[in-house]
This record gives C-alpha cells, sequence and structure tokens, in this order.
C-alpha cells in the first residue's frame, strides 16, 4: 500500500470516527441523557443541598429556623371535657411547612396523663404566628393541668408564594356577651387581597389582664373571596370565671393547597 493510499485511509479513518462520535453525541443527548431534577438525590443544579435550595422546592435545613412553640394551654368545656391550644411561631419569611406530625400530652397536677396522647398533622405558613386547637379531650374523672407539644416527625421546609410573607386575612367587629352566662363571641374574617381562599380554620384566644390565655374555641369559613368579608361564631356552654382583657382571632390559611 503506497503513501498515498495510506493517507486517505487514515483521513477516511478520521472522518468515521468524528461521525461516529457526533452520532453518539445526538442519541446520547436526545434518548440517554438525564436531566437533573430536584429528586433524583444529587446536587446537581443550582443547589445549595441535595434537591435543596436554588430552583428546588425544598428549602435546605441549614436556611431555616426551627419552629418554636411558645405555649400550651388546656381549657375545660365541662367536666371531664377539655380543649387546648398550642401557640406556634414560624419565623421562616419566606417558607413553610406542607405537613409536619405532632404530638399533645396533657397531665394532671400529680404528672399523670389525664388521656391518650393526641396525635395529628398541621400546615405551618410563613411569617406567622398561629394556633393549633384540638377538642374534645376526655379526660373523665382527672383534671388536666399542663399540656405539652412535640413535633413527631422532621419539618421539610418548602418555598412559599411571596403574598404569604404578609396575613392575608384579617379581623374586625369582635363583640363578646354573655360572659357570665353563656359566652358567645362574634367577628368578622376580612379578605382585602385580590384572591379567594377556602377551608380556613378561625381559632379565637381569650386571655385575661396579665396576658394569660384563658379561653379559645374553633369554627371554619368554608369559602371567602377576595375583597369581602364573612362572620364567625363562637359559643361556650359556662361562664368564664374571669374577666377577658383581650381577644385574638387567628385565621388560618393553608399557603400550599390551591384556593
Amino acid at each position: 500500500m503506497d503513501w498515498s493510499t495510506r493517507k486517505k485511509m487514515g483521513c477516511f479513518s478520521i472522518i468515521g470516527a468524528l461521525l461516529l462520535a457526533i452520532i453518539g453525541y445526538i442519541i446520547y443527548v436526545n434518548f440517554l441523557k438525564v436531566e437533573p431534577t430536584c429528586f433524583d438525590g444529587k446536587q446537581n443544579q443550582d443547589e445549595r443541598g441535595i434537591d435543596c435550595g436554588g430552583i428546588c422546592a425544598l428549602v435546605c435545613p441549614m436556611d431555616t429556623r426551627s419552629i418554636v412553640p411558645l405555649w400550651s394551654r388546656v381549657f375545660e368545656i365541662t367536666p371531664g371535657v377539655y380543649s387546648a391550644v398550642t401557640y406556634l411561631e414560624n419565623q421562616n419569611t419566606t417558607s413553610g411547612v406542607e405537613a409536619v406530625s405532632y404530638e399533645l400530652r396533657t397531665y394532671d397536677a400529680n404528672n399523670i396523663l389525664t388521656s391518650e396522647p393526641i396525635t395529628g398533622t398541621m400546615f405551618i405558613g410563613p411569617n406567622d404566628r398561629t394556633a393549633i386547637f384540638e377538642s374534645p379531650i376526655i379526660t373523665g374523672n382527672r383534671i388536666p393541668k399542663e399540656a405539652f407539644f412535640t413535633l413527631t416527625s422532621i419539618p421539610q421546609w418548602k418555598k412559599t408564594d411571596p403574598k404569604f410573607q404578609v396575613p392575608q386575612l384579617g379581623s374586625r367587629a369582635i363583640v363578646l356577651t354573655d360572659e357570665t352566662t353563656s359566652p358567645k363571641l362574634s367577628a368578622e374574617i376580612v379578605n382585602n387581597t385580590l384572591h379567594d381562599y377556602r377551608s380556613i380554620p378561625v381559632v379565637a384566644v381569650l386571655y385575661n389582664s396579665q396576658g394569660n390565655a384563658i379561653h379559645a374555641s374553633q369554627t371554619f369559613v368554608e369559602s371567602i373571596n377576595q375583597q369581602s368579608s364573612v362572620p364567625v361564631f363562637f359559643t361556650w356552654p359556662k361562664p368564664f370565671n374571669e374577666p377577658v382583657a383581650r381577644i385574638e382571632i387567628i385565621p388560618r390559611i393553608n399557603p400550599f393547597v390551591q384556593n
């Protein structure tokens, strides 16, 4: 084989190799390449951690603050039947928790459980102080004095719509009557936003002059349209044993539910 033939064959080999490389690349890009996602268990985008931060919906644990339970109280409804409220704070302004498990235990003066532990799941909105209400708690002959709230799963923090950084609903026209007989509380929930909301728990917490919660109740608003208001009502079957100095109405909007 002369030199000219060898040169031509070498050129053909190089061209063939290039063509095979190009074809292989096209096949890889279009059929074999796996695009990085926020669910592949790898830190392979602009993520700050594995599948969190950056473009991912999940927020990395190092970029969040823990949920703070500020207090828990138990309130008598009738003898042997109680309700309880846990007041929580989320200091994360741009993220919340879609669902986290919790447990509530109530104890009597001798530190004995007054009922079976109460378990549930809750959502937490961003930049929020909120209340988790439990009722009825059946205690029989035991009288609960203390309530203890704990999280039983690790919160998974997710980014939320920026609108939830400020309260979406407010309250007005709060009126408490018949405190010494059968107390009744009425109020209006106000939606001054351009969004409609559905299935809203509304918790009422009543405080004495020392700022301690002395009574609570919960109702539900099925829907409240933008630029509107709806009435809410709360009742108690027995008179209050001390005057109410302040009333807090807490509408709880789930930022992870499409309304």
